[in-house]
C-alpha cells in the first residue's frame, strides 16, 4: 500500500485549456452542434513516485431545458427551499419575476442563481400558489417566454 502524498496534477479537458491545479477553475466547451463530446483527463503523481491516471467522457449539450419546480418549501430544511429556474446555465439576458394571486411581484432577478426563498421584504408570504415569469435568451440568441405556477408550502 502506497503512502505518499499527491504532488503533482495535470488535467487535460480536451478543450485546449490544461491546468496543474488541484481544484482547477470551471472549463467552458465550444459546441460545434447540438451536443459535443469531449475526454477529460487526469494524471496524477505522488511524492513517492507512483504516477495513476483518470478518464471521462464529458457531454456537452447545446442547451440544456430549463424548469421551474411547480412546488417549495421555504422551511430551512435544505430541501426545496428556494424558487428558482433550474439548469440555466446558458441562458442570456435572463430575467425571473414572481408574483402572488393578486398581481403584485414579489420577486425579481435577472442572475439565475439568486432564488426566491418565499419572502418579501424579509416577511414570509403566506402558503399558496404563486405565479412565476422567466424571459431569456437560449444558446443560440433565440428569445425564451416560459410562465407557470409553484405552489410555496409552509
Amino acid at each position: 500500500m502506497n503512502s505518499g502524498n499527491i504532488m503533482n496534477w495535470q488535467w487535460d479537458f480536451g478543450n485546449g485549456q490544461p491546468s496543474s491545479e488541484q481544484n482547477p477553475p470551471v472549463e467552458f466547451y465550444y459546441l460545434s452542434g447540438n451536443t459535443s463530446t469531449y475526454i477529460v483527463a487526469l494524471k496524477v503523481s505522488d511524492s513517492s513516485g507512483c504516477k495513476d491516471s483518470a478518464y471521462h467522457i464529458l457531454k456537452v449539450e447545446g442547451n440544456c431545458y430549463i424548469a421551474v419546480p411547480s412546488a417549495f418549501t421555504p422551511n430551512g430544511d435544505g430541501l426545496n427551499d428556494y424558487l428558482y429556474p433550474l439548469n440555466a446555465y446558458k441562458a442570456t439576458n435572463l430575467i425571473f419575476r414572481v408574483y402572488n394571486r393578486s398581481g403584485e411581484l414579489i420577486f425579481e432577478t435577472r442572475d439565475w442563481t439568486k432564488r426566491w426563498n418565499g419572502t418579501k421584504a424579509s416577511i414570509p408570504q403566506p402558503s399558496g400558489t404563486y405565479i412565476w415569469m422567466l424571459d431569456y435568451n437560449d444558446a443560440t440568441n433565440k428569445k425564451v417566454s416560459l410562465h407557470g405556477t409553484a405552489v410555496l408550502l409552509r
